[in-house]
């Protein structure tokens, strides 16, 4: 064994060191010397090992507090922001609803309607809303204005501020004479009808209704429903379809010298024809409005007066109405007088039921030529005034006793082929709505003296309903000044009961001279499907 002292080594059998003398200690005593070292050994490098742990605990203990102490300081950032949110949400509200009215203001100001002229001469852009004042330029029938809702009224009249669309000059017009557009049709797709000649004769009529009905299959068809006294076929053409729910039914030129009338509602046939899957009014297709009301429609009542009237006697096909004809010249010559009247244009006007008229006292000595006497033909072949003939309190008209260019009542109620017709077809099935067109005027009559009250209010609510689209005003001719019956709307009101009236188109003498189709035109050309919403409307709400 060796000294722990010195190193040396001892006899297995020594006690001490021979070297140093040191007691010499016993392998078993030296390991039991060994473990308490050991064991402060093991408890220091314990309390390094908890030292450490402790330190490093620390360390991740003031780490995370550095970095809470910032989400902390946002978290108190965002609530305040969050009461500040609180306290002004109110104003905030209040501001956005504020400024939405404001937007919605603005958007009002800003929609634009579009509307076309339809004067039947033409009419002055003003700088200033009136009838005085400074002209800024002339606008004529068929020029489309913009216009923003902006109305004043001066001088008992509306005037619209408006701008031109094909000059963008701005202004005031007469809003009388302002029509809206619902539907904006493109003119080139008319081709068939001709408008650029006032003379629109019977046979060329008749040409265009085989024609449009060919084209246009789909929602026009055509029948012969008699004849005329001269033997010309009187036609009658359906817009629509013939087994619709409702109807509606439509006759003009039943006066010869207002054959522009025929002309108006053949133009309507093939407008509503051409644009039959891309027209609209308030928002419903023409296809859908025609598919639920039809329009039936005679466009020339009295094709014998029309032909006079454009093309004299010599297109009679029978001598004695030749002879008729002149005869009536004969007669009425005396009581025709050219004079001005309250419009300014110079016509002849009717003194017969002044018997002391003393023309030569009047210096209005002038006679009318046969020539001018023919164009102002207003009755049938045989003399007979159509529009005086029907059985609506015809005993009672006091008019002319023969034959004449117009105001003879015939020898009896509907003695004449063209009014038996008229009779017959409107009985044929039940109507909504009768529309005679008839010119001049620009004035829509309604009502009838014995009517029916219901009849009546009927009556005057499809008046006020298209003047608001044609804006001709509605008179009732209860009311009315030298109005005679016998009329084909009348007779409807009395007999049928049934909503009537007359629409007087034009506004210079007959015949009218084609400068006014346009203006005429444009006023009515979207009454049809105005009618037609209107009952499809009535029956939704039904």
């Amino acid at each position: 064994m060796i000294c722990l002292g010195c190193g040396r080594e001892i006899p297995d059998t020594g006690k001490f060191c021979p070297g140093c003398g040191r007691p010499v200690m016993q392998p078993a005593m030296q390991e039991e010397k060994k473990k308490p070292e050991q064991g402060r050994k093991y408890l220091v490098a314990i309390i390094i090992v908890v030292v450490i742990i402790i330190v490093v605990l620390l360390a991740l203990i003031l780490s995370a507090r550095l970095q809470r102490q910032p989400d902390e300081r946002n978290e108190k950032t965002v609530l305040s922001e969050d009461v500040e949110i609180a306290q002004t949400e109110e104003e905030m509200t209040e501001e956005k609803a504020q400024e939405e009215t404001q937007e919605e203001l603005q958007e009002e100001s800003d929609i634009v309607t579009v509307l076309v002229a339809a004067p039947a001469d033409y009419m002055h852009l003003r700088q200033e809303p009136g009838l005085d004042g400074d002209g800024i330029a002339e606008v004529r029938a068929g020029e489309h204005l913009l216009w923003k809702g902006e109305t004043v009224e001066e001088g008992g009249r509306n005037f619209y501020k408006v701008t031109v669309e094909e000059t963008g000059l701005e202004g005031y017009l007469n809003a009388d004479y302002c029509i809206r557009v619902d539907y904006r049709d493109d003119p080139g797709l008319l081709s068939v009808v001709d408008v650029t000649d006032a003379l629109y004769t019977y046979d060329k009529m008749r040409e265009d209704i085989q024609e449009l009905c060919s084209i246009y299959g789909e929602c026009l068809s055509y029948e012969v429903v008699g004849s005329s006294v001269d033997g010309r076929e009187i036609y009658e053409v359906c817009l629509g379809s013939p087994d619709a729910q409702h109807h509606i039914f439509v006759q003009a030129a039943i006066h010869g010298r207002e054959y522009m009338t025929a002309q108006l509602v053949m133009r309507m046939l093939e407008y509503y024809a051409a644009n039959y899957s891309c027209g609209s009014y308030q928002g419903k297709s023409y296809q859908e409005l025609l598919e639920h009301t039809a329009i039936h429609v005679i466009p020339m009542s009295n094709p014998d007066g029309v032909t006079i009237s454009q093309l004299g006697i010599d297109a009679m096909d029978h001598e004695e109405i030749a002879q008729l004809v002149y005869d009536c010249y004969l007669r009425d010559q005396v009581h025709l007088v050219f004079e001005e009247d309250m419009n300014g244009d110079w016509n002849w006007a009717d003194y017969y039921q002044q018997a002391d008229y003393d023309r030569e006292a009047e210096g209005k000595t002038d006679l009318i030529s046969f020539e001018e006497y023919q164009r102002l033909w207003k009755s049938n072949a045989n003399g007979v005034d159509l529009n005086n003939n029907f059985d609506a309190g015809w005993g009672d008209i006091n008019l002319k006793q023969e034959p004449s260019y117009g105001n003879y009542k015939g020898i009896y109620a509907v003695s004449e082929p063209e009014t038996q017709i008229l009779v017959e077809e409107a009985r044929r099935r039940t109507y909504d709505y009768f529309l005679s067109y008839h010119s001049k005027g620009q004035l829509i009559y309604y009502d009838v003296n014995g009517n029916r009250e219901e009849t009546s209010e009927k009556s005057h609510a499809l008046a006020t309903d298209l003047q608001e689209v044609i804006k001709y005003g509605p008179v009732n001719t209860q009311k009315g000044y030298n109005v005679n019956l016998g009329g084909f709307s009348d007779w409807v009101q009395l007999d049928l009961q049934g909503a009537s009236v007359t629409i007087e188109n034009g506004r210079h003498p007959c015949p009218l001279g084609i400068e006014e189709f346009d203006a005429i035109w444009y006023r009515n050309r979207e009454s049809w499907a105005m009618l037609c919403e209107n009952l499809y409307e009535l029956e939704t709400k039904e």
